[in-house]
């Protein structure tokens, strides 16, 4: 009898220990919402047309550089040539005889010793504390441009491009949502699964991605750009509808999430709400009518916003904000520039500022590039009183303003100092600006005009 009883015992041990394992590897619709350990991926395709017109079909590259190590100038020109003639077949190089000058010069380049920390954090299973080393890993790379037509001396475009790297990793990869930028997030900078963006960059890799990036943001403002975007769809109890975005169903995508019950919590359903941001966004990109692209591309950073609002702690819901802004700003300056709203100063040379590909830029009618500006402030020409900045926004939220008034507040600065970084965004969130408020700093420091 007591034989029978240990073996009972011994059965009912091993079956709560199966049960306890079948919870754990419970597929993640099972549970909270959130983007799961299995990370679910899908690809948009961003087309955007050139925010510029070259004349002819053959070009050349300038690179120069002073008191920077050689090979970044020539790992530029070799790269922007090659980026050139892929996104558009009719061109070529010819430096004896080209109809296009592109001259670059590298203004700044960083790569600090990653910096490590460390500290005591209790680990999935453990009781105690463990001691976790954090290494955070940082460059920068800016890079003044101009293309000029060599038959009449015309500078066809011109702009001051930044490319920042901002990242941490412990053992388990990444611990925070990379800011390879706040650049214009191409694959491998947008996506944290297990892969490029969990691993620790080589000093040879983080050049190389910081010059990838600087590369795909003077292409996108020459050729027309097709950009694979790998983006993350929230799981949980959403997987129902995931599969008719994995089939690029897009609008029937948005109708479900759109008709279903919103998840019960706030926090639950500002996945529901990204998710809505990834259709429309794909909607955007795919759309042929200008005004319909502009319209999807809205109402995508709109839901995005809701979904910060709902839960501003998730790093997943930040970046996808800074593709769409990248995306308005340009169509914004193509429409402008069919308008004719980009127009000559009184007694002065043409002179245009405009903003592209989520850095800010400036076109201008003179030979000279300007001198680089931060990436995440910008100034007008002719700028009154001390930028506005992070502090005084927070301010304004935190007396009550309504939302209308501080966007236009931000939209009419005659200058602005934000700090855009991941860290500062956090920052805002945790100050109550979001949504709405955030996304309209973002789109001023990307505009040297209110």
């Amino acid at each position: 009898m007591s034989g029978s009883l240990r073996i009972s015992r011994m059965s009912l041990l091993w079956l709560i220990r199966i049960s306890a394992l079948l919870i754990l590897l419970a597929p993640v619709s099972g549970y909270a919402q959130g983007f799961g350990t299995t990370k679910k991926k899908v690809v948009l395709h961003r087309k955007l047309p050139p925010a510029a017109h070259l004349s002819g079909s053959t070009f050349k590259v300038e690179v120069s550089a002073h008191g920077i190590q050689q090979d970044v100038p020539e790992d530029l020109k070799s790269m922007l040539e090659t980026e050139l003639m892929k996104d558009d077949a009719r061109l070529r190089q010819d430096d004896r005889n080209p109809d296009t000058v592109i001259v670059c010069t590298v203004t700044q380049y960083s790569q600090p010793t990653p910096q490590s920390t460390t500290s005591q954090q209790y680990q999935l299973g453990s009781k105690k504390p463990q001691n976790v080393t954090v290494t955070r890993y940082t460059g920068l790379l800016s890079v003044s441009y101009q293309a000029k037509d060599r038959r009449s001396g015309r500078t066809v475009d011109s702009a001051n491009l930044t490319s920042k790297y901002d990242d941490e990793f412990d053992q388990g990869g990444s611990t925070s949502h990379g800011l390879m930028h706040t650049i214009t997030g191409h694959v491998s900078s947008t996506i944290h699964g297990k892969g490029e963006a969990d691993t620790a960059p080589s000093p040879a890799e983080l050049k190389n991605k910081m010059l990838s990036d600087v590369v795909h943001q003077i292409a996108a403002r020459l050729v027309n750009t097709d950009e694979g975007v790998e983006v993350l769809l929230a799981r949980g109890k959403l997987d129902d509808w995931n599969k008719y975005a994995e089939n690029g169903r897009w609008s029937d995508y948005v109708e479900k999430l759109e008709t279903m019950t919103p998840l019960p919590g706030k926090e639950d359903d500002a996945y529901r709400l990204y998710n809505i941001g990834v259709g429309y966004e794909a909607m955007g990109y795919a759309a042929e009518d200008q005004k319909a692209a502009k319209k999807n591309l809205q109402d995508a950073a709109i839901n995005y916003g809701k979904a910060v609002d709902g839960k501003p702690s998730e790093k997943y819901f930040l970046q996808p904000q800074n593709r769409i802004e990248t995306a308005l700003v340009h169509y914004k300056q193509l429409q402008d520039q069919k308008s004719g709203t980009v127009s000559a100063s009184a007694g002065s040379s043409s002179t245009a500022k405009v903003s592209t590909r989520g850095v800010h830029s400036s076109t201008s009618g003179s030979t000279q590039p300007a001198p680089a500006k931060s990436l995440a402030s910008s100034s007008p020409a002719k700028s009154s009183g001390p930028p506005l900045t992070n502090d005084q926004v927070i301010k304004l939220v935190k007396a009550n303003v309504d939302e209308d008034n501080i966007i236009d507040t931000i939209r009419h600065a005659s200058a602005v100092n934000f700090d855009l970084s991941v860290d500062g965004v956090v920052n805002l969130a945790n100050n109550g600006v979001k949504g709405k408020i955030l996304t309209a700093m973002k789109a001023r420091a990307r505009q040297s005009h209110p």
